[in-house]
């Protein structure tokens, strides 16, 4: 029991980490200190450049110490999940992880030497910030106290029909958006896809809400889809937080754009803008974890059993 709840203390510690690298990127990406440092992996030659330490280079060189951190982390949760949990599938996501932090360094990487091809690689290198920071979301989930009780002793839950499908039309849309966000601000995209984006995103969180908020009204409601529902109100929550961020962000830019770039406070919008995309994504796919986990555990128990199937 010790062990397995080292693991989860680990994979939280990763999932912040991440987050701080998230927020640290968009830093890089607001401040325009992408090509601050011109060779990769060292620094200007070194390791450790004290004397070049100033400026724009102070948040390429942070996000490069941070991101190797980060994957230190990812390798010794590995580690842990190798030597102390049973379950196979879950041992997968972590390999998965790490497989996502690598191959997160070496698009970080050729996104610096390679500048004829910084808006793809700058595309992918977004991406892949956010699928990684969802796998180790999902590791922190499946690795915590509750998940381990429910799956001991779970009981019969049953959910609306809709509710996985919906779940899972949102982290997909989630991330569809973030890339399309991600194509805005390097300049590749126009603003308008990134509207429509907002929009289908808003509708399937809004449905999850819809329906999470239907099924804990009902008298038979178990506490676990109590649990849900404070799930779909932090995910309104912080998708009203988003669409008002992602609108100032917009206005912000669009009252200096004749002005010299960046400025505030167009720089923290977008950061914070950002930074809500992540949190957004990782409730919305703690609620999809628990949403399917419960329903494939219903749908277990009161499958028949082969004996009792007709023929």
């Amino acid at each position: 029991m010790r062990g397995e709840r080292a693991v989860h203390r680990l994979a939280l510690v990763t999932v912040g980490a991440t987050f701080l690298l998230i927020v640290l990127g968009a830093l890089v990406t607001s401040n325009e200190a992408g090509d601050s440092v011109p060779d990769w992996p060292t620094a200007f030659g070194r390791w450790l450049p004290l004397d070049h330490i100033v400026g724009n280079v102070v948040y390429e060189y942070t996000h490069r110490v941070v991101a190797a951190t980060v994957a230190l982390m990812t390798l010794w949760l590995n580690v842990m999940l190798w030597r102390r949990e049973e379950r196979s599938w879950v041992r997968g996501l972590g390999l998965m992880a790490l497989l996502a932090v690598l191959g997160q360094a070496l698009l970080g990487g050729a996104r610096v030497l390679f500048l004829e091809h910084r808006f793809a690689l700058a595309l992918m290198h977004a991406f892949m910030a956010q699928f990684f920071f969802g796998l180790t979301v999902s590791v922190a989930v499946v690795t915590s106290p509750g998940w381990r009780r429910w799956e001991a002793h779970a009981r019969t839950v049953h959910l609306p029909a809709s509710l996985p499908k919906l779940c899972g039309a949102a982290v997909v849309g989630l991330f569809v958006q973030l890339l399309l966000g991600a194509g805005f601000r390097h300049r590749g995209l126009g603003i308008l896809p990134h509207i429509l984006g907002a929009i289908m995103v808003s509708g399937a969180v809004l449905g999850v809400v819809w329906v999470v908020r239907r099924a804990v009204r009902a008298p038979e409601a178990p506490s676990e889809v109590r649990a849900l529902a404070r799930l779909a109100l932090w995910a309104a929550g912080l998708l009203a937080a988003q669409i008002a961020l992602g609108i100032a962000a917009y206005f912000a830019r669009r009252a200096s754009r004749f002005d010299p770039q960046p400025l505030e406070p167009m720089i923290s919008l977008t950061v914070a803008h950002v930074a809500g995309g992540a949190a957004l994504l990782a409730v919305v796919l703690i609620l999809t974890w628990w949403t399917f986990g419960l329903s494939e555990r219903a749908r277990a128990e009161i499958a028949p059993r082969p004996a009792e199937r007709v023929l």
